[in-house]
């Protein structure tokens, strides 16, 4: 790569009228500048989705959910907060709870560092941060169908099937009605 850029650069200096695009395209690379600017749409490619864990169960972030990865150990802690609300953080000048699911499962396990998942619906103003385990993993959407047996009988209603890789279940997971639900009820 270290070799492409310094011919790039010997190239644009010794001819000062070739634009950027015309040196690349001369220099050896893997893909020409079209290939890199325009790609191939002809192409198929897997349907991506992301997953988390939360304890020992795999989540997947809710489809045309906006969703962010934050590691911070600046939680503010919140008077008087159920047991499942760990508290409260500052995401560029919005305040946002966070919410343990882990705690509320009773299956709670101190890390470090917290990976918190913020999830925004992109047609509202609903956005709420989760406390999971490591950061999310990108897996590739298949019409395998899962079993949600497995799962705690206090998170079934906000759960349904999803699809298995690599022998793990991910299931879909709604972690904004499940905290409305736990909201009202307090």
């Amino acid at each position: 790569m270290q070799a492409i850029a310094d011919n790039v650069t010997e190239e644009m200096s010794s001819n000062k009228s070739s634009s950027l695009m015309d040196t690349i395209e001369k220099s050896n690379s893997l893909f020409s500048s079209s290939e890199i600017i325009f790609p191939d749409g002809d192409v198929e490619r897997p349907y991506v989705r992301y997953g988390y864990k939360i304890g020992d169960l795999n989540f997947l972030v809710p489809e045309k959910m906006v969703s962010e990865v934050i590691q911070t150990n600046k939680i503010f802690n919140l008077p008087n907060a159920p047991k499942w609300i760990e508290g409260l953080i500052n995401i560029r000048g919005n305040i946002v709870p966070v919410m343990d699911v882990a705690s509320f499962l009773n299956s709670r396990t101190k890390a470090k560092d917290k990976n918190i998942l913020v999830l925004n619906k992109p047609d509202s103003h609903s956005t709420i941060a989760i406390i999971i385990n490591g950061l999310p993993v990108s897996l590739e959407h298949n019409d395998s169908k899962t079993k949600v047996e497995n799962y705690s009988e206090s998170l079934l209603e906000y759960i349904d099937e999803g699809f298995s890789q690599n022998n793990t279940d991910w299931v879909e997971f709604n972690p904004h009605k499940l905290f409305k639900k736990l909201a009202n009820k307090e």
